[in-house]
């Protein structure tokens, strides 16, 4: 079965992911780690940080794009803040999903920036097409480029992170029974002028585990970057998932 369904996606298709719902809501919508409150906005406890002592000290609110329903919406999200006792220090629990100091989820994020690399247009060809309407308002081309050098350092490290989630998901089975056709860059990826294509080709490859990922084992994007973001360093200042 998986090889089978392996081979119908050796490019990815995320039609297929939202057909399937696995890319419809985020999981400030979907799972039961948020609570809706009566104005509309999404709370998130957290839990205590790990080190020293610490007391709660209110929330910190923020508006940030997520999907709904198929659909980019905006929503606040109010995060619990913590201060450490005897100190001025403080910090707040930071949810799955939220990219860190970005106005957009991380699913919405990697969308766009996938739609970007894989499509043989660049960012302001008139024939650029986002793969879910309204996404183009979660961010504008300048804001899709910060991503992007944001992202690409790091890209090995991500690419390694997806490739443990969607392994710990297939287990017993070889990872490469899911990509039977392999993962080899778009050439017209390669016909652009980056800095790096290397690391570009990398950053590309790692989106495309996500996804293939998540489609071949029916699992929503969402959860597998919660996974992927457990096995990084939450120190790291750069996460964008």
């Amino acid at each position: 079965m998986i090889g089978d369904v392996a081979v119908a996606v050796e490019t990815v298709c995320i039609q297929a992911l939202i057909f399937r719902g696995l890319v419809t809501s985020a999981l400030f919508i979907s799972s039961g780690l948020f609570i809706k409150r009566p104005d509309g906005s999404y709370l998130f406890t957290g839990s205590r940080p790990g080190t020293g002592h610490w007391h709660g000290h209110g929330y910190f609110a923020r508006s940030i794009w997520v999907l709904r329903d198929g659909r980019p919406v905006r929503v606040k999200l109010r995060k619990h803040r913590w201060r450490r006792v005897g100190t001025t220090s403080t910090c707040h629990s930071r949810p799955p999903e939220e990219a860190l100091s970005l106005a957009a989820c991380s699913t919405i994020v990697l969308l766009l920036l996938w739609t970007w690399l894989d499509s043989p247009h660049g960012l302001d060809h008139k024939d650029r097409r986002e793969v879910i309407d309204g996404l183009e308002r979660c961010g504008s081309r300048r804001t899709i480029q910060r991503w992007l050098r944001r992202l690409l350092p790091h890209a090995m490290e991500i690419q390694q992170a997806f490739r443990r989630a969607v392994i710990e998901r297939c287990e017993p089975r070889p990872v490469e029974s899911l990509f039977k056709g392999g993962l080899s860059p778009p050439k017209a990826l390669g016909r652009r002028r980056w800095k790096d294509p290397s690391v570009v080709e990398c950053l590309w490859r790692a989106l495309a585990i996500l996804f293939i990922g998540a489609l071949v084992l029916d699992v929503p994007v969402a959860c597998l970057l919660a996974e992927a973001r457990g096995r990084r360093d939450d120190r790291d200042t750069q996460c964008m998932f």
